[in-house]
């Protein structure tokens, strides 16, 4: 612990160091170093000025005045190039050291603002409270996001309460007769459920276990199957409770570039990328059909075969109850999830179609936002009424299972705000342009998709969030390839990564779950789940990202 606040004790130091000696507010952030393009016959005046070549100002540290082309004066602050790094960088030091997402995220955004504040701390948090997170939410974007978010969790908690998804895994049950089909089971229960990885978990994982008890499948091998179709599947799935958050940062990065592109589209057009999530899937069901292992895993499922011991001698399960109505019919989980997905497409096709049936130009016109919104919304109402009329729930117990679900998102709603927030604090402080910077002089564009995995997957790790991984890296990553054949690669890069540390980190919420849910020793799970997970990061990185 030590170690942790002498590392914060030496940022704060080196950080005051490299503060100017005098500044004031002003209404535009420059940076020293760096051309700021003012206007076509900008004329600067103040205590440092350097040259006006071009149109193209080269700032030194201070303050000044822009006289525009029409005669009016604006005040300008410049600040050290270096100084625009360091927001997102104590965000993500803190995130490492501390392991809080949401305290990390809002030391960025002050950080951030105290520095467009002249390095004034009260105004910095009336800014803060009053006009950076506000205006956040302001967008309609961020809103449409929000609302898509609550309802697709509203539905999975009325879906699960009549007993519908349940009723889903019934269907599998009569068909499996052996070892392998256990495991098979697992891996395609967990396929089926993708529209979010915590209903994943504690579906596949309680209602599974009896049977993969049975045929003398481990916990561990359970719980590796539960936490390998968990995060992995929904990170891909292009209707799912992740697609909120991941859609709602692209779209903030390319907004804040001025690129008329949403995330809903890039996201669709970088799953070809995905190599972790795609190559953890593929690992899962050769693993299943062939029924080897090695490692830790090879141990443990020797010892279920050989001595019919599920659990090691030392462990200490903890299964987990979990609140879910009695299985009914199928037809109540599968009708509003086809709707969901039938609305939704239907939404982008009708608000995207320009005269051709080009699937690359409706995707890109359509109102994304609106289609998800739309097909949430149907989902929600399709899973009340046919709770009624099939008499599972009553009116009241419908409410209160929709409005659990939407509770189960309000972290993921205040995550989003807080990188919203970041977001906009990175525009105002050009930290793009400053990475841009570096990056084009002194990086190979083909290596940014790998380096960026690479760095996603320690970041995710360390710190157990994939979406608090995503909120940080997104907006600093994916404006340098903006423009190049390298900005889906690395979209792709971002969320593999994060989805490596979402599933094999020791404090990630899926793995304690999976673990919870599977009725097995969470350091087992860990520790005979790392190797398989390494195994398939590897291949990512040398058959995917290294190969582009």
């Amino acid at each position: 612990m030590k170690r942790r606040y002498r590392a914060v004790l030496f940022v704060f130091v080196l950080f005051a160091g490299i503060l100017p000696t005098s500044a004031r507010a002003g209404d535009k952030v420059y940076l020293k170093g760096i051309p700021a393009q003012i206007s076509t016959d900008s004329v600067i005046s103040g205590p440092r000025r350097k040259t006006v070549e071009s149109g193209t100002v080269f700032l030194e540290t201070g303050t000044g005045v822009a006289k525009t082309k029409g005669g009016n004066k604006q005040d300008f602050l410049v600040i050290p190039s270096v100084l625009s790094i360091i927001p997102p960088l104590v965000a993500i030091l803190f995130a490492l050291l501390f392991r809080q997402v949401i305290l990390s995220l809002m030391m960025g955004v002050l950080l951030g603002v105290w520095i467009t504040a002249s390095y004034k701390v009260l105004p910095a948090v009336l800014n803060t409270l009053s006009k950076v997170i506000p205006d956040s939410l302001a967008s309609h974007d961020h809103i449409s996001i929000i609302i898509f978010s609550v309802l697709l969790g509203g539905m999975v908690g009325i879906i699960s309460a009549n007993g519908g998804t349940p009723a889903i895994v019934d269907l599998v049950l009569p068909r499996i007769r052996s070892r392998r089909g256990a495991q098979l089971a697992c891996w395609f229960l967990g396929c089926a459920i993708f529209f979010d990885d915590y209903a994943n978990t504690l579906i596949v994982g309680n209602t599974m276990r009896p049977i993969t008890d049975r045929y003398r499948v481990s916990r561990e091998k359970l719980a590796f199957f539960v936490d390998a179709t968990a995060a992995p599947v929904a990170s891909m799935a292009v209707i799912s409770t992740w697609i909120g958050f991941e859609v709602g940062v692209l779209t903030d990065v390319f907004h804040s570039r001025g690129i008329a592109m949403d995330g809903y589209s890039a996201f669709l057009f970088s799953i070809p990328y995905l190599f972790y999530p795609i190559f953890t899937v593929i690992f899962g069901f050769l693993l299943s059909m062939s029924g080897r292992d090695y490692g830790p895993m090879l141990k443990a499922e020797r010892r279920a075969v050989r001595y019919n011991l599920l659990l090691s001698e030392k462990a200490s399960p903890a299964a987990m109850e979990t609140k879910m109505g009695e299985p009914s019919r199928p037809a109540l989980a599968f009708i509003p999830i086809l709707s969901v997905i039938l609305v939704t497409l239907w939404g982008i096709l009708y608000t995207g179609y320009s005269g051709q049936w080009e699937l690359r130009a409706i995707f890109s016109k359509s109102d994304s936002f609106a289609a998800l919104i739309w097909g949430s919304a149907a989902g929600c109402f399709t899973a009340a009424v046919l709770s009624l009329l099939a008499r599972r729930l009553t009116v009241s117990e419908v409410l209160d299972s929709w409005l659990d679900g939407i509770k189960s998102m309000m972290m993921a709603v205040l995550i989003l705000t807080l990188a919203w927030s970041l977001s906009r604090v990175c525009t105002d402080l050009k930290t793009a342009d400053f990475i841009l910077s570096i990056v084009s002089a002194r990086m190979p564009m083909w290596a940014i998709p790998l380096l960026t995995f690479l760095v996603a997957a320690a970041m995710s790790f360390a710190t157990g969030t994939s979406w608090g991984t995503m909120a940080i890296t997104y907006p600093l990553l994916v404006p340098v390839v903006i423009g190049t054949p390298y900005l889906y690669p690395t979209i792709a890069a971002v969320l593999s990564g994060a989805v490596f540390g979402d599933h094999c980190s020791p404090i990630s919420d899926t793995t304690i779950m999976s673990s919870m849910a599977s009725a097995c020793d969470h350091v087992d799970h860990v520790r005979t789940q790392i190797p398989y997970a390494l195994t398939t990061a590897v291949t990512a990185l040398f058959l995917g990202y290294l190969l582009l």
